[in-house]
């Protein structure tokens, strides 16, 4: 079974009114949440073997802060065409993904990324997390999907089930 990890960079902030958005960088708050759900990962053995990751400032931060909280060497690779992505280019990209990665993790931006878990929560998706994601994707927002199929390139047709939501302040909270 494949699994696919969706997690939204974390809380950006801005230097001037000039900044534009590629090079919008996280702030002290998405610094904190990346690692928290890091921690997430690690405790509930949901570790990525490959990250995909939007080449915009804050998503490159939010990969780095993740990749330095879980355990070994995790490979990550940034894809231009995942900054404000849509669904469509987000599965595009997902489906490149080798066969033998069982866990990826891709980081990138709304709204793509809540579309795409929404699309890719199928019959059997945990009600909770469901319940979660309606409340929409926030920054450092973690989604898991456990994919139907047993192939990165066919998971657009046979769907998944979402069976984790990961919201960052819940975390701070525990």
């Amino acid at each position: 079974m494949k699994r696919l990890l969706l997690m939204r960079h974390g809380k950006s902030g801005w230097d001037s009114e000039d900044q534009n958005d590629f090079d919008r960088f996280l702030s002290p708050r998405g610094q904190n949440d990346s690692k928290a759900v890091a921690s997430w990962m690690v405790a509930y053995d949901r570790i990525p073997e490959r990250i995909l990751f939007s080449d915009a400032v804050r998503t490159s931060q939010t990969c780095e802060i993740v990749r330095k909280g879980l355990p070994g060497a995790v490979a990550a690779q940034a894809v231009r065409d995942l900054y404000l992505a849509s669904p469509g280019t987000l599965l595009a990209t997902i489906e490149k993904i080798p066969e033998d990665i069982h866990c990826a993790l891709v980081i990138g931006h709304n709204p793509g990324l809540e579309s795409l878990s929404r699309l890719m929560s199928g019959p059997g998706s945990d009600t909770v997390a469901m319940d979660s994601l309606e409340l929409g994707f926030p920054p450092a927002g973690l989604a898991v999907i456990e994919l139907s199929g047993e192939n990165w390139r066919t998971m657009s047709a046979e769907g998944g089930r979402l069976t984790a939501f990961v919201r960052p302040k819940q975390l701070q909270s525990a």
